[in-house]
């Protein structure tokens, strides 16, 4: 998945909603349920933003071992014993 611009929206509903930000479509949702939201008030938010983040850097780290595992595999599929 090549890099985009992401934001974060606080729905009507007080779910939070991940979604790409040229087209606006919804990648995650995001609900908490009521008692949690009583205990955090409004940093829900910002609990979602760190959940988002933490994700967003393991695709990342996901995608740079997958294209380590690529070219290992492509340079031991070239080697001749």
């Amino acid at each position: 998945m090549a890099l985009k611009e992401f934001e974060l929206i606080v729905q009507g509903n007080g779910d939070i909603a991940l979604k790409h930000a040229s087209d606006q479509r919804t990648l995650v949702t995001m609900k908490f349920a009521a008692d949690v939201i009583d205990y955090l008030g409004d940093r829900h938010v910002d609990v979602a933003k760190a959940m988002v983040d933490a994700g967003l850097r393991k695709v990342i780290d996901l995608q740079e071992n997958q294209g380590l595992l690529s070219k290992a595999t492509a340079v031991k599929s070239h080697q001749v014993h």
